[in-house]
């Protein structure tokens, strides 16, 4: 049961972060809405196939959708890093930035970390 609520959760996540809908997801992917639809709300476990079809569309892992200890896209996590909500959504706006961007949000992170350490 618990991969039933990783799956779910995961695949409501990457739409959110993705603002994409129901609709959309299953346009995208080439499913059934009221199949996505009962894949999103718990009530069916997809196949491998249907997790494939909607990461590929929410441009995510399948092995993040179904609960592996790997990020977003895939990149195994380190002992160092936890897998939660957090650091996927850091990935998710780091990956969108320029490398500008990534450049002034690793600066910015070494600031926070050095005032943290100093308080």
């Amino acid at each position: 049961m618990d991969n039933l609520y990783i799956i779910k959760d995961r695949l409501n996540e990457a739409m959110a972060l993705r603002n994409v809908n129901i609709t959309e997801l299953a346009s995208m992917s080439g499913l059934n809405k009221s199949t996505v639809s009962r894949y999103l709300t718990g009530a069916v476990i997809p196949r491998s196939v249907a997790i494939g079809k909607m990461a590929n569309a929410l441009g995510v892992s399948p092995s993040w959708v179904l609960g592996y200890n790997v990020t977003m896209d895939g990149k195994e996590l380190t002992e160092n890093i936890p897998d939660n909500k957090v650091i996927n959504e850091i990935n998710v706006l780091y990956e969108r930035l320029s490398p500008n961007g990534q450049e002034e949000l690793k600066k910015f992170a070494e600031y926070l970390i050095a005032r943290e350490e100093n308080k």
